[in-house]
């Protein structure tokens, strides 16, 4: 494993970044219809990519839209990738000046207080803090254990199926651009959304969830030859990496298309501005926390004046509750083979499960038939790995599909897996490279059923305790809430898809960057952990007519003192007048 931090070899790093970062970008920039520039680069002519090309910039999700109500109005701007304590030094720094004229003075730095707007302090994220599972509750109000998207990418046993709608352990994007062609999110999302629950003309820029509402806008496709050859550039050439202007095309490009729709069809009731660049930029980045400050004030503080400049040229701004959310923080790591957990190769993860007797799923979306014998899956979420168990005794033999239906048995499946990868981390026994490099494994004491999983425990060297019980005789106040957030991860109708041995990355920004690790491949910026870096994100609610305090009360009156990632859906109904359990 290459010692230097900045050396690379330029396979693993075409495969790592180059085909996952930029590939995230070849995908959206598919979303905006540049399709004919992704066939010339990716040589995939998916129907999909064809699709996409036909539509342009809006895609009409219900005929006939529902009639605007006019009344109280609420505009959301979803930052993906934007932790609490960035977007505010961004405030603070003068770097936002659009954004802080719509605040107003800041009255009480402490408090969230500002002339007209209230940040509230201490808001969690869910577990894993990582972007598809945290979007899916941030615009359903509902855990990931009910949801039934716990990561990024994740495995249905009872299918056979992997689902990947933001790859990160495969290399195929196949699931990236259903979400936008086929309806991905709203086909697997398993409790109502945020549009259906408020039922009133909704309008989605962009985001993947878009279930229920009335209209999803794109950007244009001209927009993006740029961004989509610099990304291509990165494929050729391992060591070309898009610059900013790149994922500021995508954000940009984006608020240029809606202020286009809103002109052409008025304002809706609801109204969600999804920034995906941010995120995108700040994996990459060379010094991503700063980088991202920069980002934030050069990008999303000109996108978010455009927008309310279109609401206050349509009258409807006095009228118009402004709240700004994330999905997850960033914690810098180190963008190298030693701390990058990757999912191919004899020192990565999968192979302490290969040495301790498993079949281990290739890692594509779709299989040939005779790949289907596995009797271990892996899927990666950042500081997180979910591993998926088979009860063995189904497919002892090379060629036997195992029954996925069934659990996995105990002692001869779960416990040594477990035991493994303590081992493997403890000491370096069976893969040296993974010394040190996992915090907590985790796994069920008892399976339970699909349908209701039972909550996850610590493996502390003799026994799988309760996550309460090890933390009470092991204190971790560095892995916040993390009984209850894993709760709503592991348990609950769909519980199971979280994995039956939970892996959990050494990370955190109070660890020193050269002990942090993380699945996925090299990346300079990570997320998807208990840390307070990744987990406290940004509940910041303006309205250009009202009082900090008076804002203060309202998110209080919707959802109490201490708000979390899934208040954010009660508290959209509430300002918009419908019942909570609408």
């Amino acid at each position: 494993m290459p010692a230097d931090p900045d050396h690379h070899e330029p396979g693993p790093l075409l495969l790592g970044m180059g085909r996952r970062i930029l590939l995230a970008l070849l995908v959206l920039a598919a979303v905006a219809g540049a399709a004919a520039l992704v066939l010339e680069y990716t040589g995939n002519a998916p129907e999909e990519v064809a699709e996409l090309l036909g539509e342009g910039s809006e895609k009409t999700l219900r005929d006939p839209m529902r009639p605007a109500r006019g009344g109280a109005r609420v505009l959301v701007f979803a930052l993906d990738g934007v932790g609490d304590d960035e977007l505010r030094a961004a405030l603070r720094s003068g770097r936002m000046p659009r954004t802080s004229a719509l605040l107003g003075r800041e009255t009480g730095a402490r408090a969230g207080m500002y002339e007209h707007a209230y940040a509230a302090p201490g808001v969690l994220s869910i577990l894993p803090s990582t972007t598809y599972a945290a979007w899916t509750s941030l615009f359903t109000g509902e855990p990931a254990g009910r949801t039934g998207v716990p990561g990024n990418e994740w495995f249905v046993r009872e299918e056979m199926r992997f689902y990947a709608p933001a790859p990160v352990s495969v290399t195929q994007h196949e699931h990236a651009l259903e979400v936008y062609t086929d309806q991905l999110m709203g086909r697997v999302v398993r409790v109502p959304t945020l549009y259906e629950r408020a039922d009133v003309r909704s309008y989605v820029s962009l985001h993947a969830l878009h279930r229920g509402a009335d209209l999803l806008t794109v950007p244009e496709p001209r927009s993006y030859s740029r961004i989509v050859r610099e990304a291509a550039a990165g494929l050729a050439d391992p060591d070309e990496r898009p610059g900013q202007e790149a994922y500021e095309e995508l954000d940009g490009a984006a608020a240029e298309s809606l202020v286009r729709s809103i002109r052409r069809r008025g304002i809706a009731d609801l109204q969600v501005v999804y920034f995906p660049g941010v995120d995108l930029y700040t994996h990459v980045a060379a010094d991503p926390l700063a980088d991202q400050l920069r980002y934030l004030g050069e990008v999303v503080d000109g996108a978010v004046g455009e927008l309310l400049e279109a609401y206050r040229d349509a009258g409807a701004m006095d009228s118009t509750y402004v709240l700004f959310v994330a999905d997850h923080g960033h914690t810098p790591v180190l963008r190298d083979d030693r701390h990058a957990l990757e999912a191919e190769g004899a020192d990565e993860p999968p192979e302490v499960l290969r040495r301790a007797g498993f079949r281990v799923r290739p890692f594509d979306i779709e299989l040939r038939a005779e790949q289907q014998d596995y009797q271990a899956v892996v899927a990666y979420q950042g500081a997180f790995a979910y591993v998926y168990l088979a009860d063995r005794s189904t497919c002892p033999r090379p060629r036997d599909r195992c029954d996925w239906t069934r659990p996995p048995r105990q002692e001869q499946d779960v416990l040594p897996a477990v035991r493994a990868f303590a081992a493997a981390s403890a000491t370096g026994q069976g893969v040296s490279a993974l010394r040190g490099a996992l915090d907590l494994v985790l796994a069920r004491p008892h399976w339970g059923t699909p349908g209701n999983a039972l909550p996850f425990g610590v493996w502390d060297g003799r026994r799988l305790a309760p996550v309460g019980e090890y933390l009470a005789a092991h204190p971790r106040p560095e892995l916040l809430d993390l009984e209850r957030r894993l709760a709503g991860l592991g348990t609950g109708p769909f519980g199971h898809r979280a994995g039956d041995v939970l892996l959990l990355a050494r990370t955190g920004a109070e660890v020193p960057i050269e002990q942090r690790f993380y699945f996925s491949v090299a990346q300079t910026s990570w997320h998807g952990s208990p840390s307070d870096q990744d987990s406290r994100i940004p509940l910041l609610l303006a309205h250009p007519r009202q009082t900090g305090a008076a804002l203060r009360a309202r998110v209080a009156g919707a959802v109490g003192a201490q708000p979390s990632q899934l208040s954010i859906t009660p508290l959209i109904l509430r300002l918009l007048g419908r019942p909570a359990g609408s």
